[in-house]
C-alpha cells in the first residue's frame, strides 16, 4: 500500500488518460447531413498528454525513491 501511496500521482494521471481514451471511443464519432466529421478529437491529445505526464511523474519518483534507498544503505 506504501507504493500507491508513492506514486500516487502517477496512478491519478494514468487514471484521467484512460478516461480520456475511454470517453473518445465511448462518444464516437459520425457524419453530419452536411457531410462534416463530427467527433471528439480533444480527447485523443488529452489521453497521450496525460499519458506521458504519467509516465514522466513515475520515472521521477522512481528515481527519488531509488537514490534514497542508495543514500540510506550507504550511510
Amino acid at each position: 500500500m506504501k507504493t500507491l501511496k508513492t506514486f500516487w500521482l502517477s496512478v491519478v494521471l494514468l487514471g484521467i488518460s484512460l478516461l480520456c481514451g475511454v470517453s473518445y471511443h465511448l462518444i464516437g464519432s459520425s457524419v453530419d447531413d452536411n457531410g462534416f466529421l463530427v467527433e471528439p478529437f480533444g480527447f485523443i491529445p488529452l489521453f497521450w498528454l496525460f499519458l506521458l505526464l504519467a509516465v514522466v511523474s513515475f520515472v521521477v519518483t522512481w528515481i527519488r525513491v531509488w537514490s534514497r534507498r542508495n543514500h540510506d544503505d550507504s550511510a
